[in-house]
């Protein structure tokens, strides 16, 4: 299918959504992904993939990815997709696109742990040993419990894209890790840890305003404002 076959029916889908739906609002569902061919002319939208809901009805277009692709795209297999929409230009800058950036594939479904304030009791429904196997657990704790972390998810401790996420409080906000990466002293350094969307798969295409950025190290690839940060070499 052509790219801009394609971008017809994602526009299509945008006309469905509620205005605002793409401005960080979660996106689930299942379908499978497939690995697109992007024409080379300017104005022209470049997914690196789309994902084809299970109805056959819905199709959007990725133009970024949190997570490796290639290890589930064109294996005809169902997938649980999640992420959110963002908005871009075409290439050579001109024109405007709304594409799809994945955040994760496939993530288990875990009840968040429930604390019983009667018996003092505190059961996590699913746990695994160090990865060391895929056999999860559901075990029930009793007190006193040695809590080596405890971080309030309060508007004060979340950080913005480019802010520190070095401290212990700080959490990241929405479409954002936490990434850690040395500067140009390398591992002699100093190490920087700052919220970033990543852009380290293949045909990663920032929202408009952004580029991606190689830092000195480069380990970190991530997009970010270009008034703000430097293309190092």
């Amino acid at each position: 299918m052509s790219s801009t076959r394609l971008l017809r029916i994602a526009a299509i889908v945008m006309a469905m959504l509620p205005m605002g739906s793409f401005a960080a609002e979660k996106v689930s569902l299942s379908g499978t992904v497939e690995s697109l061919a992007c024409a080379q002319a300017c104005g022209i939208c470049c997914p690196s993939h789309s994902v084809v809901d299970t109805s056959g009805t819905l199709r959007l277009l990725v133009g970024n990815s949190f997570v490796d692709l290639a290890k589930i795209s064109d294996d005809e297999k169902v997938h649980q997709i999640s992420g959110y929409f963002y908005e871009t230009t075409g290439q050579c800058g001109i024109g405007e696109c709304t594409l799809f950036a994945v955040e994760e594939f496939d993530a288990p479904r875990i009840p968040e742990p429930t604390y019983n304030a009667a018996d003092g009791t505190l059961t996590i429904q699913s746990i695994v040993t160090n990865n060391i196997d895929n056999t999860r657990y559901t075990v029930t704790l009793s007190a006193p419990f040695n809590v080596d972390k405890l971080t309030e998810i309060a508007p004060q401790n979340i950080v913005s894209q480019g802010g520190d996420c070095s401290t212990d409080s700080a959490i990241c906000e929405d479409d954002t890790i936490c990434v850690a990466y040395f500067g140009i002293a390398g591992p002699n350094g100093p190490e920087f840890k700052s919220c970033e969307i990543p852009c380290l798969q293949p045909g990663a295409l920032c929202s408009s305003g952004q580029s991606c950025v190689a830092i000195a190290d480069r380990r970190w690839p991530w997009t970010g404002m270009q008034s703000r940060l430097i293309n190092l070499p």
